[in-house]
């Protein structure tokens, strides 16, 4: 068996103009918390390997775990945020994930739709790759909100957009074996304002 653990990245700085904001104060904070916490759970990193989507924010939430085992950190896109619909303003991104997380995923673009099977057939190729990545027996994926909620309906078989709401560095672990994901536990809940970045 495989664990995959989906670590929602730190509190980032919400903005209608920059399409990539790293994380606050309060988000480097958790993101150091989350550091310390990971470290008790796997001594020195042993087993384990760093994957973190290509924003700041959640390579941000990485780094300190990553200085603290002196790993590197494997930037993998199939892990990104879900995108926009084409054409489709930043400044409008808000209100549209707000909208998504009442609905269904079967209301998806094709391009999104695209993107939740890149994000599903990556996890489940994590179980192929322990040749590369020596003895892992652990994969710390350090993604997003939809990325999160995505994995959990497709495991669910379930078309609610919105599963749960993970907090801020929230960690939702997986088994993978045969083929199969399964979800062993899911991350901690926050509050329903200001959810998704």
């Amino acid at each position: 068996m495989h664990k995959i653990i989906l670590v929602r990245h730190g509190e980032a700085a919400k903005s209608a103009t920059d399409a990539d904001p790293g994380l606050t104060e309060r988000g480097q904070l958790q993101a150091q918390q989350l550091a310390a916490n990971l470290d008790k759970h796997f001594p020195e990193g042993q087993g384990v390997r760093l994957v973190s989507s290509p924003k700041t924010r959640a390579i941000q939430t990485a780094l300190p775990i990553a200085a603290r085992w002196k790993q590197e950190i494997e930037e993998e896109p199939r892990v990104i945020e879900i995108p926009s619909p084409q054409g489709m303003p930043l400044a409008q991104r808000g209100h549209w994930i707000k909208t998504l997380l009442n609905d269904g995923w079967d209301s998806l673009t094709p391009a999104q739709v695209q993107w939740r099977n890149t994000v599903k057939d990556y996890l489940l190729g994590l179980g192929e790759q322990r040749g590369n990545t020596g003895n892992a027996h652990t994969t710390l994926v350090f993604c997003h909100f939809m990325v999160i909620n995505s994995v959990i309906a497709d495991i669910r078989n379930d078309l609610k957009v919105a599963q749960f709401h993970p907090d801020y560095t929230s960690r939702t672990e997986l088994s993978l074996a045969d083929g199969t994901l399964k979800v062993i536990e899911l991350g901690d809940e926050r509050d329903i304002d200001n959810l998704v970045q």
